[in-house]
């Protein structure tokens, strides 16, 4: 056999060797790409979701916006300690720690021809409960619009006696749900009203309380235009009306 024959003879090739070859080149220019889109911000004209969860790197969640059927239940240090049956649809916020600590939630609906309608904003004291509350809520025969400050403990809620309370009045027993709401109140675990501005049923309201829960001033004007400021005793006895000679 000539050398110009060999050099012209093909080399064999291995053609299953050709073929993986050609697959991880494959995988690894998707998985390239991938990463890359990963690590790149994403446009989107629009998008349809039940859910987005704001996560930081703990994987704890920092933000939750959700429909009714996916918000979520209340979080303590990333883990879900209570839910409630009723739904909380909108947004909801948590601390370094993944424990809730505020949110907005909205809802409205006329049923039967009453209206059930309100927004609530509120934020939380540390691994407590709502301490300053943004509101609007509308029903058949009561409504309010205003900013609410209460007082909370600084212990931190316990879950317990709340599932508690929350099966007593679900099966009924009224007797097991007013002793544990009557433990709740002795511990301060229910919170302690000390400010509202807003309206009222539509008559516009300041009112202050003492660390109590005692409406100590109020100064209001009427529905119908009608003006006061009275000053309260701990009892709720007016002790000082201007102007004076008002009636209650």
């Amino acid at each position: 056999m000539s050398n110009t024959t060999m050099q012209h003879t093909p080399m064999p090739v291995n053609k299953q060797m050709l073929i993986n070859l050609v697959l991880m080149s494959g995988l690894a220019a998707s998985g390239g790409w991938q990463l890359y889109q990963a690590n790149s911000a994403v446009h989107f004209d629009e998008i349809s979701v039940e859910r987005i969860n704001i996560v930081e790197k703990t994987g704890f969640n920092r933000m939750v916006l959700a429909n009714s059927t996916r918000a979520p239940g209340i979080d303590k240090y990333g883990k879900e300690v209570f839910r409630s049956e009723e739904p909380r649809p909108g947004m909801i916020f948590y601390n370094d720690e993944g424990t809730e600590n505020g949110g907005l939630i909205f809802r409205g609906e006329k049923h039967n021809g009453k209206v059930n309608h309100g927004l609530h904003m509120s934020f939380d004291r540390y691994n407590q409960d709502q301490t300053l509350m943004v509101q609007h809520i509308e029903q058949a025969d009561y409504m309010i619009s205003g900013l609410t400050v209460m007082d909370r403990s600084d212990k931190e809620i316990d879950f317990d006696p709340v599932k508690a309370y929350t099966a007593a009045m679900k099966a009924g027993d009224n007797a097991t749900a007013e002793a544990i709401y009557a433990q709740l109140e002795q511990e301060n675990q229910l919170g302690t009203y000390r400010a509202f501005y807003g309206t009222l049923n539509g008559d516009a309201k300041l009112q202050l309380h003492d660390s109590h829960g005692n409406k100590r001033i109020q100064m209001v004007v009427t529905e119908q235009g009608e003006a006061k400021l009275e000053f309260l005793d701990e009892n709720g006895q007016v002790i000082l009306r201007l102007p004076e000679g008002e009636k209650q």
